[in-house]
């Protein structure tokens, strides 16, 4: 019974050491009006991943996503490069990205209470007016599942057609587990033909209680020593 035990506690170690070892992955998906587009579901474990095709009414649908190892963990920085509706669009359409990173590890996060900043930005390029409104929503999941929104950290939506950038914006998520995920979706509704839209969204870690102490700790000794130099120099 004893050997038993054992043996069931060593393939649990070794399954649970596997999950925590696990590459993060990256994954996309592109949906337009609901409905995904086989041609534009990606995978990438090296931490870049390209996204580019078409939909019926999007001639040019691209998107970069920067993850682990490429920067640091967990952040998560996506790009459109450009979502162009065709000169035939008829009616009104959605674009939505949605962007996945598996596999992260809370304790660089600050489990079991993360907290993370979401930035995003908006910019229209071309025929801004024809494009009705931009949502992007930034999430995590605890259970590491991919594409999941159980916890939102930040959304914004802006409904003309100017450049915005949100700023940072702190978010705080619970992370009890040793793996997490995050996503990121970009949605786009345009009314018209010839637009074209870029879009932004990052996930960054806020740095730890006990580095900005250290910083803090050096400039002040800076200061101090400089203050102590001042008074030992001999006044003219």
């Amino acid at each position: 019974m004893r050997k038993l035990l054992l043996a069931t506690a060593a393939i649990l170690a070794i399954g649970a050491a596997t999950q925590a070892q696990a590459a993060p992955e990256l994954s996309a998906r592109v949906f337009q009006d609901g409905i995904i587009g086989n041609a534009l579901t990606q995978t990438s474990a090296n931490g870049y991943l390209y996204v580019t095709g078409s939909t019926n009414n999007f001639s040019i649908v691209t998107a970069n996503a920067y993850g682990v190892p490429v920067v640091p963990m967990p952040a998560l920085d996506v790009q459109t490069a450009s979502i162009s509706s065709m000169g035939s669009f008829i009616g009104t359409h959605t674009v939505t990205f949605e962007i996945t990173q598996t596999g992260l590890d809370s304790s660089t996060a600050g489990s079991p209470l993360a907290s993370l900043i979401s930035t995003f930005t908006t910019n229209s390029l071309i025929n801004g007016a024809l494009i009705s409104s931009v949502t992007l929503s930034n999430y995590v999941d605890a259970n590491n599942n991919a594409f999941a929104t159980s916890q939102l950290l930040a959304s914004r939506t802006y409904t003309d057609g100017v450049t915005h950038a949100s700023g940072p914006i702190l978010g705080n998520a619970t992370l009890p587990n040793s793996l997490f995920s995050e996503t990121v979706v970009i949605t786009a509704t345009f009314t018209g033909g010839g637009a074209t839209l870029n879009a932004s969204s990052q996930i960054v870690a806020v740095p730890e209680p006990a580095s900005i102490a250290l910083f803090g700790a050096g400039l002040l000794g800076m200061g101090l020593a400089y203050r102590r130099r001042e008074k030992a120099e001999p006044t003219a």
